[in-house]
């Protein structure tokens, strides 16, 4: 039980963020990290968080947001299109 308290101070000292997912942990991305990942910039994830429309996130407090890697792979596959049309 120490080691796993020492383990979440070091993350959290780090700047990496986590969460319990099964008997695994599931990194929580950056604005940054997110938007390398999608190809979009901080600025577009900061409109779609204010206007909705883009992809689901964690904001843990007032200034602490993150993105889960499923939750962008998830809005990716939501904007895939076979055409133009519609």
């Amino acid at each position: 039980m120490e080691t796993d308290m020492a383990e979440k101070n070091a993350a959290a000292q780090s700047g990496i963020a986590t969460i319990a997912a099964g008997p695994e942990t599931a990194r929580l991305l950056t604005p940054r990290e997110a938007a390398e990942r999608l190809g979009a910039t901080v600025e577009a994830l900061e409109r779609w968080r204010g206007r909705g429309g883009g992809p689901a996130f964690v904001k843990l407090s007032a200034k602490f947001v993150r993105y889960r890697l499923e939750d962008l792979d998830a809005f990716v596959q939501a904007c895939r299109r076979e055409s133009t049309a519609g």
